[in-house]
Parts: structure tokens; C-alpha cells; sequence
């Protein structure tokens, strides 16, 4: 069996950029008999100037067709990704596309949009769904076969340990409230109403400090460093760039919370992340977010007044209660998600469901 796993832009990593590559390197640890092939999309930030890379991963999925068929498993993030759904069908792949969006995704509240999306999401075979929650936030046609997968957690985060998830926080100043939040950063992914709800802890008194971790493109980059300073944070916030997985798990683990106010999110894998690593997440309360939080632990805000409820979470729970209350769910969380169950639940979703042309 051949798949190509299609999505995500190289030089913007992310979560689903890592979501691909997880999921790849767990089929074939339990399939190794499978050929399983890495192919970029380049939509996020889509441009001119970054046309030619969008342009060529189009190029190189033309020419996968060479080596025969295939079962074309393509990542839904921004609509450009949907070009390939229709490219793919015309090769005579069998096409499977997982979304990794929501309500708030524009291709969903633009009516417009949201129909071109659902027409061309028809031509799929199937639909793999990273939470039942996608059905009542994405515009899905109802011809198509629907399945249910799980999201790859870093192996960082899942491999055994044989102390407390804890045990790296009790080291910490005892007084300091650790925060961080990592995404690619952005206005729609809550980067900016980090820095808002840093600026009331900082008002209101609270000794803490932050992390922005994720790559950004410059304009955003310069924007951030502007309000940094704007808002007298330096002191209290770090600006940092991309990081390795495994730099990410442990900056996640020596924090206490992480901050995460996306709108866009549909199912923020960094959630179930910082979960599996005994920092507790407070989140916009959106579907997917909801459903962890609900399943385990955590802090939801308002969409109305997020900065505001995420200042009273943060000024109203001790310290030692949020470290004592992410500890508890980090084990349960790790078992939940290990790659062997989640690379079986996507090997189902991925069988042909015709007979190969």
C-alpha cells in the first residue's frame, strides 16, 4: 500500500506540520512494509512571492502519479489545500482529507467559501475527522464516508516516566507563575491577547513569566516586538522563535500554564501537548478545546471577554493547585494518545474504499 501524506508548508512549522510527520513515522513502524510518501503543500501564508513553492508542491504531486497509486491522504487547513482534493481525484487517487480547522476558520464563515468548500470536500472518499466536535463546525458534505481518528503527540511526551510529571516544577520559584504559548504566531491564533492578559497580570501585581514560542512572519514578528515594549513587558516576556519538538516538551514542562486564546483552532493539539506534560491549559472555549478540557482539565474563557476570564482563572487559583491539578492528568492523557492506537485508527480510515484504477 502507498500513501502520500499531503499538507503543511516547510518552512513554517508547525502543528500540523508535525501532526504529518508523527503519523508518518508511526504507520510505518507498525506497517513497515508500507511506501509512504511526504508531500508540502506551502499554502500557509500564501502569496505571490510564495506562489512558486505552492505551485511546485502541485508540480510534484503531478508527478507522483508516475510511480503508480496511491491513497492520497491530504491535511485541510486553508482552502488553497483543497486544490489538491480535486488535483488528487483527477489523478484517480483514492483521496482521504482530515481538516485541521473550525467555526472561526474564514473558508467557514464566509458563505461563499463555505459552499466552494463543502463541493469540492464532496469529491472526497472519505473524511477522517480529528474529533466528533468538526461535524458541528465545519460544513461537511453528507455524501461522503466519515471516520474517526486521533491526533500524534509528540513521543517526548508519552514515553514512561518514573517520577511525577511534577517533579521538574518543584524546583521553581515557588511564587513565580510560568507561562507560555506556542503556535504560529498570529492574531487569529490569540498571540497578541497573550501579551493583553500579561499586561493585566503585570497591573493587577502577579509575579510571572512568559514564553512565546513559534515562528511568525515578520510583519507579525515586528508587531509583537512593538507591543512587548509598548505594553512594558520585557521584563516579563520572551520572545522566542521556532523550537524543536523536543525543545517545545520541555519548555511546555517547566511551565504552569499555557495560554492559549486561538480562534481558529479546531482541534489544538497543543492542548492535549501541554496536557501530556503537566502544564494545564487555559483556552478559548471553542469545540475541540472544550472537548480536552472537559475530557481532563483546564481553563476555558470566554470568546467575548477572553483577556478578562483568563486574568480571573490566573488570580484566583493558587500556584500549587494548578501544578497539582496538571500532574494529576498528564499519565491518563499519555495512555490515551499512544501512537500504536492512533496509527491503527488511521490505517482504517486510509483502506481503499473502491477498487484501484
Amino acid at each position: 500500500m502507498r500513501i502520500l501524506v499531503i499538507g503543511g508548508t516547510r518552512d513554517h512549522l508547525g502543528g500540523v506540520e508535525a501532526f504529518c510527520d508523527r503519523a508518518k513515522i508511526s504507520m510505518e513502524r507498525i506497517c513497515p512494509e508500507l511506501r509512504i510518501e511526504r508531500l508540502w503543500t506551502s499554502t500557509a501564508y500564501l502569496s505571490l512571492r510564495r506562489l512558486p513553492a505552492f505551485v511546485l508542491g502541485v508540480l510534484r504531486l503531478i508527478a507522483s502519479r508516475a510511480s503508480g497509486n496511491a491513497v492520497a491522504w491530504i491535511q485541510y487547513v486553508n482552502l488553497p489545500d483543497l486544490i489538491y482534493v480535486l488535483l488528487a481525484k483527477a489523478l484517480g487517487y483514492e483521496t482521504v482529507v482530515t481538516p485541521h480547522l473550525g467555526l472561526n476558520w474564514k473558508s467557514q464563515r464566509n458563505s461563499t467559501l463555505r459552499t466552494i468548500s463543502r463541493l469540492i470536500l464532496s469529491r472526497a472518499d472519505r473524511i477522517a475527522l480529528l474529533s466528533q466536535t468538526q461535524e458541528s463546525e465545519i460544513s461537511l458534505p453528507s455524501n461522503v464516508q466519515r471516520s474517526l481518528i486521533r491526533t500524534f503527540l509528540p513521543p517526548e511526551v508519552l514515553e514512561p516516566i518514573s517520577v511525577p510529571a511534577n517533579t521538574d516544577k518543584s524546583e521553581l520559584p515557588s511564587g513565580e507563575l510560568r507561562l507560555i504559548h506556542a503556535s504560529r504566531l498570529s492574531v487569529a491564533k490569540g498571540t497578541f491577547l497573550m501579551l493583553d492578559v500579561c499586561a493585566r497580570l503585570q497591573a493587577a501585581g502577579v509575579t510571572f513569566s512568559a514564553q512565546i514560542v513559534g515562528s511568525a512572519d515578520e510583519e507579525t514578528r515586528i508587531s509583537l516586538r512593538k507591543s512587548i515594549e509598548e505594553k512594558n513587558l520585557s521584563e516579563h516576556v520572551s520572545l522566542l522563535g521556532w523550537a524543536t519538538p523536543e525543545q517545545l516538551m520541555g519548555q511546555l514542562r517547566n511551565a504552569d500554564v499555557l495560554v492559549h486564546l486561538s480562534q481558529v483552532d479546531s482541534y489544538p493539539l497543543i492542548v492535549l501537548e501541554a496536557l501530556a506534560s503537566g502544564t494545564l491549559p487555559l483556552a478559548l472555549d471553542l469545540a475541540g478545546a472544550r472537548s480536552m478540557i472537559s475530557d481532563y482539565d483546564g481553563f476555558l474563557v470566554s470568546r467575548l471577554q477572553p483577556v478578562e476570564d483568563a486574568v480571573t482563572h490566573l488570580t484566583t487559583c493558587t500556584l500549587a493547585d494548578i501544578r497539582s491539578r496538571a500532574a494529576a492528568h498528564a499519565g491518563q492523557v499519555r495512555a490515551d494518545f499512544a501512537w500504536p492506537t492512533a496509527a491503527t485508527l488511521l490505517l482504517e480510515s486510509l483502506q481503499p474504499t473502491r477498487s484501484p484504477t
